[in-house]
């Protein structure tokens, strides 16, 4: 392995130290996991909070691979440190080393089977991919699927996600994007409050309350003639505020008033019947769900190909999915 050392200040007296290191002909495991989580965090407590060592044991093994290679790898200033030109090209052969043993160590652990990794927000999670996952199984028996959630940006490398679903416009970095769902809004309740509702706009309903999604605070304007204030929409009516598309829906078929449903979240309900759409007007939001995949080789896996294709065919089949 070579070890860029032009731009990295060698200590006095280590060459020695690193002549044996070539001669062991690898560092320490231990050294080269604190190094990749300082280095990644930029931070020796945040590294050992995640190692969960002390932090004197993180500057230890740092100082032990620093002496083992002959050089600094870290700028050390007041409250904060700084990889150095050389530690930084060596960082990315250590983390992509990690990558590598991570993927060889669950190729033997699944034998015949190739893992697929998929990362979604967790209402796309909940009410569209799990109710499909039987489906996925049969389509593709040879693959295993594991299913993680989160809302929060995706770095498919750091994270070790092989598949993506994010919400947004379809910008995201060091990523290959894939349209898969378009957003349709339109409102929504439970049968019986569609029956209160009856002829009446929703406008005119005042008596039935409105449910409002934080995460989507102007979604009523297309529907309602509502101001919008600094505090949010004033509709003059009573309104149930909820954080998340899951809790908006359970709230909905809970009989608590009338929600913007978003589609694909909603088909399922609709079918059930346990929600029914107030409106015949439907409005694209501009925005949708990507698959996101990681750049290089290991986005070109095959396995991931097969799981992509399968949720694309998944979208289109729902007619929610955007025009490629």
């Amino acid at each position: 392995m070579a070890i860029p050392a032009a731009n990295g200040r060698r200590l006095p007296g280590k060459s020695r130290a690193g002549a044996a290191l070539m001669q062991a002909g690898f560092p320490s495991s231990t050294a080269l996991r604190a190094f990749e989580a300082a280095g990644r965090l930029l931070s020796f407590k945040k590294a050992a909070q995640e190692l969960k060592v002390t932090e004197s044991a993180v500057s230890f093994q740092i100082r032990q691979l620093e002496g083992d290679l002959g050089l600094d790898l870290f700028e050390r200033g007041h409250r904060q440190i700084k990889l150095t030109p050389a530690a930084r090209a060596y960082l990315a052969v250590v983390q992509q080393a990690h990558r590598d043993i991570a993927d060889a160590t669950l190729s033997l652990a699944l034998q015949e089977k190739h893992l697929v990794r998929i990362s979604l927000v967790p209402a796309l999670a909940e009410h569209w991919l799990v109710p499909q996952l039987g489906a996925l199984r049969d389509a593709l028996p040879d693959i295993a699927i594991a299913v993680m959630t989160s809302s929060d940006l995706a770095d498919l490398d750091r994270d070790e996600i092989d598949i993506a679903v994010r919400y947004g416009a379809g910008s995201w970095p060091r990523a290959r994007i894939e349209p898969l769902l378009e957003e349709v809004v339109v409102p929504v309740a439970h049968p019986e409050i569609a029956r209160r509702l009856g002829a009446r706009s929703i406008t005119a309903a005042t008596d039935i309350p409105l449910i409002v999604n934080l995460q989507h605070p102007d979604e009523w304007l297309p529907w309602l003639n509502a101001k919008r204030q600094r505090g949010g929409l004033v509709l003059g009516r009573e309104m149930l505020r909820l954080e998340t598309s899951g809790l908006v829906l359970q709230a909905a078929m809970e009989r608590l008033g009338i929600a913007v449903g978003r589609r694909p979240f909603i088909d399922r309900f609709l079918a059930q019947g346990d929600l029914v759409t107030l409106s015949r007007q439907e409005h694209r939001s501009g925005k949708g769900y990507f698959i996101l995949t990681p750049m290089g080789r290991r986005g070109l896996r095959p396995e991931i190909a097969a799981v992509a294709g399968f949720l694309r065919e998944r979208a289109s089949a729902a007619g929610t999915a955007v025009a490629r």
